[in-house]
């Protein structure tokens, strides 16, 4: 299953093959593989997506977005290594896309590569026509959280949410961070938003319902544990809100 809080640094994963297909010209050599590589992937149908991308790829190997999407499924599939070599081909291709040097950018955060991973987000950043620099922000952000560079991290959620005041995620690394900085308060506001934004992901209500109960709100506490049982019972934040609600009643 697709990370949902991950799959939220992405850019084009959704949406790649817009405008694609147009009745008007004769579509590239490998398009059919990939609009239908794109369907699987939706779907995630990581390894049929696999083989179609690769099929794709192979009758156009000239395509940058034909690379851009073999890379998505590789890295999906935990294979960085081949993840890696398509963003890097992509990016050679397509003239250095800012969608593809965040794509890239991404790929590192996975590898634990955090410095190569600011230097992807930033170049993405740096060009005026990228249409999601909240997402790279998000990434630099999340990349000094893993650095324990937390006020640097701080500035670049807060530069993400200039961007975009309604991106959960900035929301709620920026959360995360306040948690680790002990500032419960700004932890609690944090991921109180990002729930808001984003209310069925159980990872934010188990964080904020942490941050709560270090700031003393218990009965705020309990509700958000017992959201994260009714959203996803049978995850490892569901055992852990257990064991909560059982030490705060």
């Amino acid at each position: 299953m697709l990370k949902p809080l991950f799959i939220l640094l992405l850019t084009g994963v959704l949406a790649l093959g817009a405008g694609c297909g147009s009745t008007e010209k004769k579509p590239p050599k490998g398009e059919s593989h990939y609009m239908l590589g794109l369907s699987h992937f939706r779907q995630q149908q990581l390894t049929p997506a696999l083989k179609e991308f690769l099929q794709a790829v192979e009758a156009n190997p000239q395509n940058a977005d034909y690379h851009n999407a073999l890379a998505l499924a590789y890295q999906f599939k935990k294979a960085y290594p081949d993840a890696e070599k398509h963003y890097l081909k992509a990016l050679q291709l397509g003239g250095n896309s800012p969608e593809h040097q965040n794509n890239l950018a991404a790929l590192y955060l996975d590898m634990q590569r955090w410095d190569d991973a600011v230097k992807y987000f930033r170049l993405a950043t740096s060009n005026l026509l990228f249409g999601q620099p909240e997402r790279a922000h998000t990434g630099i952000g999340f990349a000094y959280m893993q650095k324990r560079e937390y006020l640097d991290a701080v500035g670049a959620f807060q530069e993400a949410l200039k961007d975009n005041p309604n991106f959960a995620l900035a929301h709620f690394r920026l959360g995360e961070t306040y948690h680790e900085l002990n500032k419960w308060d700004l932890a609690v506001a944090s991921l109180q938003k990002a729930a808001e934004l984003a209310p069925a992901v159980a990872e934010i209500h188990y964080r904020l319902g942490l941050a709560q109960m270090k700031n003393g709100q218990k009965s705020e506490a309990l509700a958000s544990f017992n959201e994260v049982l009714r959203l996803d019972p049978a995850s490892d934040e569901a055992h852990l809100s257990k064991s909560y609600i059982e030490v705060l009643r």
